[in-house]
């Protein structure tokens, strides 16, 4: 398959630049396309593609509040654009999304037939994409993820290992409960999905609900178990409401629920701890503090 990817240079998209390798695959980070860059569009797009990927984003929750028209035009406007693009193709759109679009008022698995609820600005342009793009798009796949993590990446859980590993004493958000995804395994399924030609909406996590604090707590008996011999000896948790005004605007309860995927294509995806394990196999090997 002949496939663009956009966002190459960020957490989800590094790993999709390697999984996808076996396709004829033109990757793209911001620094060589701006996705709301009209004329640098027309360019990419005076060829024809099989699939375009767009894993670009604003991701900084508090930049979205700050700013929600410039943020709105990476997250909202430049990914409509490219739905209308690959509409004008017959090309595979694929799009990703938050659990950030709902509200977490209840503390039950949301399916994809839950209406959105955003209570943040990022999550409003996300649930925006969710319902707009497949009139624009028809041939289009939009997989809402939620939590990832990886190496490199930016997010607390991408962090644990290196902050467990440095420090004596650990602050973790408590209260907030969701899904995790290992961003190796956003990578592997989005792969898959886009060569079944898979369309529609779809919730992509690893299977189980956890919490920060289980995450953390998870990830630490893990790299003991792995010999990595972590410094913390001390996980305090602190509610997630005390950490400041903008929290309140990320949902407490956000669990996606990965039936559907399951169902599709079974198994489905691995469960969280086990992903988590993956994961940290991969940080011992490139990343790990070396002794001596």
């Amino acid at each position: 398959m002949k496939i663009l990817l956009l966002g190459s240079g960020g957490l989800l998209g590094r790993y999709l630049a390697s999984e996808l390798a076996g396709h004829t695959l033109t990757a793209q980070a911001h620094q060589d396309t701006d996705i709301s860059d009209a004329s640098r569009l027309d360019q990419l797009f005076a060829q024809p593609w099989d699939a375009v990927i767009n894993a670009a984003a604003v991701c900084d929750f508090d930049a979205c509040e700050k700013d929600p028209a410039g943020t709105g035009r990476i997250n909202r406007e430049a990914p409509l654009d490219l739905a209308r693009r690959c509409a004008a193709q017959d090309a595979l759109f694929v799009q990703y999304s938050s659990d950030y679009v709902f509200g977490g008022a209840d503390d039950r698995l949301l399916s994809e037939a839950e209406s959105p609820h955003p209570l943040s600005v990022y999550g409003g342009q996300k649930a925006d994409l969710e319902a707009l793009i497949p009139s624009a798009c028809p041939r289009s796949l939009i997989l809402r993820v939620s939590w990832l993590y990886g190496l490199g990446g930016k997010t607390f859980m991408s962090r644990l290992p290196d902050l467990l590993s440095a420090q004596t004493s650990l602050r973790t958000a408590a209260g907030k409960k969701g899904c995790s995804l290992y961003a190796g395994h956003g990578a592997l399924w989005t792969r898959q999905l886009v060569e079944a030609g898979q369309t529609g909406l779809l919730n992509l996590v690893n299977p189980g609900v956890t919490s920060w604090e289980e995450f953390a707590g998870e990830t630490l008996t893990q790299m003991t178990s792995l010999g990595l011999a972590p410094k913390c000896r001390d996980l305090t948790e602190v509610p997630y409401e005390k950490l400041g005004p903008g929290w309140a605007k990320r949902p407490r309860y956000s669990s996606l629920d990965g039936a559907q995927l399951a169902a599709t294509f079974p198994p489905g995806p691995t469960a969280w701890r086990e992903a988590l394990g993956e994961f940290l196999f991969a940080w011992k090997s490139v990343a790990a503090p070396q002794t001596v």
